[in-house]
């Protein structure tokens, strides 16, 4: 282990980080670096065997590489990993230092609350525009403030196991070449990942609230020549979504969608929809969450395999920036396994996963642009035929 560990660590990691770019990079880094000091942790303690050794170079560290980078957090949300079981995410918030006409020390600047529009000018709300040259000369002008804010995040805990028999296991290599035991760990690590995703996307869709628009096919003005042509009429509304929220947040418009496959089809069939179709996503989860398209050259699109027909299309924005975003994912330790253990009862062979991870969402004012909900938007979906 301490050979693993020590010596050959940093090519075992250099192999690892191989591929991946940006926050991506850094969030796996600073994970496996998190691996490493559990498992020197536990072999300090003696908990690791030999053969737990080889069970980490076979399936633990290649399905931390595969599954990680497909979170679908990543895409979504801030994504800020933590160092220990409690750390701390950051967000930037700009404030106006001096007061002046329409606003007060302490308010928040670029906001959806607050524009001072002669700030920087005549200081005059009533009238503004540019103060004469006369009156700001040799004054550095009014001030701003930028904060860097901090919140608390704690790690949570999602475990797994599994047990089969040794019968199984040598039946199953024999006939088919299949290991069981990786098998196995496979299948835990991508439930649990798949977990993630559906807590992810189901706080996100509570934080976006009721519908602010509503797909009803049998609403749809016009005449209609073909069923698409009313199916066009959803990409209306999710731009429309979309622009609120960049009129919401002063950031940007929505930049992503997660629909569902009901959804998906309506996009897909619509005769004068922007929705452009990828063949090779750039984001290929094992979960059943990918990236299926784009809608008008901009907004990102990914399918949610597990959502029913009804389920509303969520719309959002996510900033260049990993502090600018409705919520926050901070994965801790990815992947843990207690390695292959026999239970006394039956001597079968048992094997446990767990996943450590914080998630914060920004849904007070004293520390995010407003709300959460500011970044995200729905849009309901009803009536929906292909006939």
């Amino acid at each position: 282990m301490s050979e693993l560990l020590e010596n050959r660590w940093q090519d075992t990691k250099t192999a690892l980080l191989e591929g991946l770019n940006g926050n991506k990079k850094a969030v796996m880094a600073s994970t496996l670096e998190n691996t490493r000091k559990w498992l020197n942790e536990t072999a300090g303690a003696g908990a690791t065997s030999a053969g737990n050794v080889a069970t980490l170079n076979r399936v633990i560290l290649p399905v931390i590489r595969r599954v990680m980078p497909t979170v679908i957090a990543n895409e979504l949300v801030g994504v800020q990993p933590m160092t220990g079981p409690v750390g701390q995410i950051h967000t930037l918030r700009v404030r106006y230092s001096d007061a002046s006409d329409g606003n007060e020390v302490g308010e928040e600047a670029l906001s959806p609350f607050k524009i001072a529009a002669a700030y920087s000018g005549n200081a005059d709300d009533s009238d503004p525009k540019a103060g004469a040259t006369a009156a700001l000369e040799g004054s550095a002008g009014k001030k701003l403030s930028i904060q860097i804010l901090k919140q608390t995040v704690e790690a949570k805990t999602r475990k797994l196991s599994a047990r089969w028999t040794f019968e199984a296991a040598q039946d199953a290599q024999a006939q088919q070449g299949i290991d069981i035991e990786a098998e196995i760990m496979a299948a835990l690590a991508q439930e649990i990942t798949a977990e993630i995703d559906q807590e992810v996307l189901a706080s996100l869709r509570a934080l976006a609230g009721t519908a602010q628009q509503a797909y009803d096919q049998n609403a749809v003005s016009g005449t209609a020549t073909f069923v698409g042509d009313e199916h066009a009429a959803l990409a209306v509304m999710v731009n429309r979504v979309a622009n609120t929220i960049a009129q919401r947040t002063r950031r940007g418009a929505g930049n992503w969608a997660v629909v569902s496959p009901h959804a998906l089809t309506v996009l897909q069939s619509a005769t004068t929809s922007a929705f452009a179709r990828t063949t090779e996503g750039t984001f290929e989860a094992p979960t059943n969450t990918k990236f299926v398209g784009t809608l008008n050259g901009a907004m990102k699109v990914y399918v949610d395999s597990y959502a029913a027909d009804s389920t509303d299309v969520l719309v959002g924005y996510k900033g260049t920036s990993e502090a600018d975003a409705p919520a926050f994912y901070c994965p801790y330790i990815p992947l843990m396994s207690s390695g292959v253990v026999l239970d006394p009862s039956s001597f079968e062979p048992v094997v446990s996963f767990m996943s450590r991870y914080g998630y914060v969402e920004l849904n007070n004012t004293a520390s995010s642009l407003g709300n959460a909900a500011d970044y995200l938007g729905r849009v309901s979906i009803a009536n929906v035929t292909f006939s």
